[in-house]
């Protein structure tokens, strides 16, 4: 039975450093058996932009009943499909970067697990099947436009399976051909290795524990904790010496997380575990069996844990008495029925990023939920990447403003969460809430002046030939956003245009805005942003057309290409304005009192 494991030497090697030990035969993996990938040429090729742009987080209409619909699970709790006219979309997403998995002898690797530590990124690799291949790159973050990565390691007769990070050290779970090894008493094994400013020294440390694989590791102050699959063990290991104090046989143990003085488990076959600090234990939670030998992780979220269960979605648990929560099936997905195997339409992975939830669902992608009290939890939507690239969404991880989603052999995918509820929204009046229709065409005719302070949503089209001031949230859908010559349009706080945008009069955006599809600011037109602009979705094709003006008292993000003609001009406003451009640059007029960054 073929599983993983990990070793501090490739980084090690990368680092031009040699092991802490004397004696080579000490090392379960070896200099010499690991490949280090750390020209910045080579690696270069291995991060895309070309599908950088907005994601697209279907939140509930369409044809399936259960898309939408507000499920009630039990009577303590509701998770309800978000409704845009109420405003709550927190966030969007924006792909910044894919990262390739490795190849190795024409074998493509496959992403598994994702850790972050300050403005690193690491990410462990497996490879399916009875061959033992792994890999593990090491992520600049610093800039959350452009990641970077600044090495690579593919280790053959190894599989990795999880990474964690514990102050300064780095803590890997996986398995390894015993075969191919020195040694190793078992194939299951974990390490340690020791950081230094966000890279390593030359000290590291392993240990074997019994079981095929180590599927994942963790910490608290004083205690590794580690589980491995089938015929394994949850293990505490001793921070300073790495030796195994105690064991406890369990199972199909798939994660493993600690909270406070809790630690807590998760079985494919036995459900929830949660032992004290010393693995005494405290409460067990029982779930249906799940598929055998399948990637799952926990989170926490206040008093409650949350579980990936496979097919059955996933699960929210209060960790003290063990009660349900909620049970939250997968909710529907694109090409539900046609073009994704159901097999593969499974929970994976669950993170929590304060009071967001993410979790991973196969081949239905990502689902986002929110926490609007300890008793309310919101769909936020769904969004998948299949569009791109056919992959699995396996694993998922958010912190800070990134969500890193593991793919399978679509590598890894960094998302940005782009703030749609930006801290203030001053408008210059106090204005009427819209009262009027959001199902067609909203035209505001030459002459008029209309001002509002709502939270709308409009089907069709936005035509200004007269002024309108909207303070709030805006979205629309139509498929043009049209500011005519004669117009203008003053917004403060939050737009959403799906579609297009022409500018062809006056436009002042003042707090956070989207625009999913072209944006065209023509002849005699300006466009001024105070806050944020993000312009694109993810493989769209599209551009910022600007022969006009563009004013940018802030940032503005073009995920397609710029063309500006000879008329054009763009000016920053101040020495903090930015505009970044994924896409191509062409560049025929002015650019004043600033510089544009291409990624």
């Amino acid at each position: 039975m073929k599983k993983t494991l990990i070793c501090g030497g490739i980084f090690l090697a990368a680092l031009g450093f040699t092991s802490c030990h004397d004696d080579d035969d000490d090392m379960p993996i070896k200099d010499d058996q690991v490949i280090i990938r750390d020209d910045p040429a080579h690696l270069k090729h291995r991060i895309s932009h070309d599908n950088s742009g907005l994601i697209s987080i279907d939140g509930g209409s369409g044809t399936s009943n259960r898309k939408g619909a507000t499920m009630s699970i039990n009577r303590r709790a509701q998770v309800r499909a978000l409704q845009a006219e109420n405003g709550n979309a927190k966030f969007s997403l924006a792909l910044v970067a894919e990262v390739f998995p490795p190849e190795y002898e024409g074998q493509l690797l496959r992403a598994t697990h994702v850790a972050v530590s300050g403005n690193y990124a690491y990410v462990t690799y497996n490879t399916e099947g009875e061959t033992y291949l792994g890999g593990v790159d090491v992520i600049d973050i610093s800039n959350v436009n452009n990641p970077q990565l600044v090495v690579s390691a593919e280790l053959p007769n190894v599989d990795l399976s999880a990474v964690t990070v514990d102050g300064n050290k780095l803590l890997l779970a996986g398995a390894a051909d015993v075969d191919k090894t020195a040694n190793l008493t078992t194939p299951a094994w974990v390490a340690d290795l020791t950081l230094q400013g966000a890279m390593l020294n030359t000290s590291y440390n392993f240990t074997d524990i019994p079981g095929y694989v180590a599927t994942d590791i963790t910490s608290n102050a004083n205690s590794y904790y580690a589980v491995s699959g089938d015929n394994g063990v949850l293990a505490k290991l001793n921070k300073t010496t790495r030796e195994i104090e105690v064991t406890i046989d369990i199972g199909d143990l798939r994660a493993v997380r600690t909270t406070g003085t809790k630690v807590v488990v998760l079985s494919g076959t036995q459900g929830i575990k949660i032992y004290n600090e010393d693995l005494t234990p405290v409460n067990e939670i029982s779930a249906e069996a799940d598929i055998p030998s399948s990637k799952r992780t926990i989170d926490f979220y206040q008093d409650y844990v949350l579980a990936a269960q496979g097919t059955r979605g996933l699960g929210i648990y209060n960790i003290n008495s063990g009660e349900l929560f909620e049970q939250i099936p997968i909710p529907p997905y694109e090409g539900d029925g046609s073009d994704i195997d159901p097999s593969d339409v499974v929970t994976n992975a669950v993170s929590t990023n304060g009071d967001n939830i993410f979790v991973a669902n196969g081949g239905a992608g990502i689902a986002l939920y929110h926490f609007d009290s300890p008793s309310e939890l919101t769909f936020l939507g769904s969004a998948s990447f299949r569009t791109i690239d056919q992959s699995s969404s396996n694993f998922v991880l958010s912190r800070d403003n990134y969500v890193f989603v593991a793919s399978g052999k679509g590598g890894l995918k960094i998302l940005k969460m782009v703030d749609l509820t930006p801290p203030t929204a001053t408008c210059d009046g106090t204005y009427d809430p819209y009262t009027g229709q959001t199902q067609y065409d909203f035209n505001i005719n030459s002459g008029e002046t209309r001002s509002y302070s709502d939270t709308k949503e409009f089907a069709s089209a936005i035509n200004v030939n007269g002024t309108l001031t909207w303070c709030g949230w805006l979205k629309v859908n139509g498929s043009n956003t049209n500011i005519n010559s004669a117009g203008t349009l003053n917004m403060y706080g939050t737009l959403l245009i799906t579609q297009n945008l022409n500018v062809n009069g006056a436009m002042n955006l003042s707090g956070t805005s989207t625009v999913g599809g072209n944006l065209a600011i023509n002849g005699n037109g300006q466009l001024r942003v105070s806050g944020n602009l993000s312009q694109g979705n993810s493989g769209s094709g599209s551009r910022l057309q600007i022969d006009g003006k563009l004013i940018i008292d802030g940032e503005v993000i073009c995920y397609g290409d710029l063309n500006v003609n000879g008329s054009g001009v763009i000016e920053f406003a101040n020495s903090n304005a930015k505009l970044i451009v994924y896409g191509n640059i062409n560049n025929n007029g002015q650019v004043v009192n600033g510089s544009i960054t291409q990624i």
